[in-house]
């Protein structure tokens, strides 16, 4: 388990670098979702995250406030209360 300092400090880096990720969202009981882009804005105070769709444009705006982290080399998850589970993989 990684603490949300350690997750913002990976979003940060990946920012900086222009990483492309994928985006893989597993809500509870629902479809997985997949989106490849970047992070464009971090938000530490609040724990948010934007997100930026390369193929469609579309930008999400994620929180992390109730969420876990768990760091890899080369991915992040998140896991909130809800169960809902997100996970950003480098390109």
């Amino acid at each position: 388990m990684a603490s949300s300092e350690e997750a913002f400090d990976r979003f940060w880096r990946w920012k900086k670098a222009s990483t492309v990720l994928k985006l893989t969202v597993l809500t509870k009981g629902g479809t997985p979702e997949r989106f490849i882009g970047e992070i464009f804005a971090i938000d530490d105070e609040a724990l948010v995250v934007g997100f930026l769709a390369s193929k469609t444009r579309d930008f999400r705006q994620i929180c992390f406030a109730d969420a876990s982290f768990g760091l890899e080399d080369r991915a992040l998850s998140a896991e909130r209360t809800t169960g809902d589970v997100l996970r950003f993989e480098e390109r």
